[in-house]
Formats: C-alpha cells, sequence, structure tokens
C-alpha cells in the first residue's frame, strides 16, 4: 500500500500539486478533489507530485490563525480606544484655547 510508503494517512490534506506542464507546483487549497484529479489527469510527463499536509497540521494551522486573529482584533480595538482618547484630549484642548 502507497500509505506505508509514504506514510499518507486517512484525512491527511493534498495542499499542492504538479502544474500542468513543467516542475511547478499549483496550490491546490479549496479547489475541491475534482479539479485536483482532473489536474493529475491531464499532467503532461509520467510523474506528478504530490504535497501533503497531515490533519493534526491542518488543525494546528487553524489554530495558530485564530489565535492571530484573535491578537490583530485586540491590538485593533486597542489601536481605536487610543485614537478616541486621543480626539478627546484635542477637542477639550480645542475648547480651553476657544474659550481662553
Amino acid at each position: 500500500r502507497i500509505s506505508n510508503i509514504f506514510q499518507v494517512r486517512e484525512g491527511d490534506i493534498v495542499t499542492m500539486c504538479s502544474a500542468t506542464f513543467g516542475d511547478q507546483m499549483w496550490s491546490t487549497r479549496g479547489v475541491g478533489l475534482t479539479r485536483v484529479l482532473a489536474a493529475i489527469r491531464v499532467r503532461a510527463g509520467p510523474t506528478v507530485k504530490l504535497v501533503f499536509e497531515s490533519s493534526k497540521e491542518t488543525a494546528s494551522k487553524a489554530k495558530s490563525s485564530t489565535k492571530a486573529a484573535k491578537a490583530a482584533e485586540e491590538a485593533r480595538i486597542r489601536a481605536q480606544q487610543k485614537k478616541d482618547q486621543l480626539l478627546k484630549e484635542l477637542e477639550s484642548d480645542e475648547k480651553r484655547l476657544k474659550k481662553g
């Protein structure tokens, strides 16, 4: 069985596939199995290269991207709060200068 030779496991995801011509690789993320199989069928030449990602790697990437998105959102909120505070100070200073 090929899974024993190359250590491909059930649940692994094909992330890259050989392009139709040459040595370039094509990203298969989000394209579906039908398009991946079609790319393999139309490949010019006797070999095709595939890149797999294990389901553990996929889960790990999803977790880290969720953390990164949460950190980015928190940074955006902090920046907005600082901007609001500075705007309040500016408005306060303008009122004080107009009175003065």
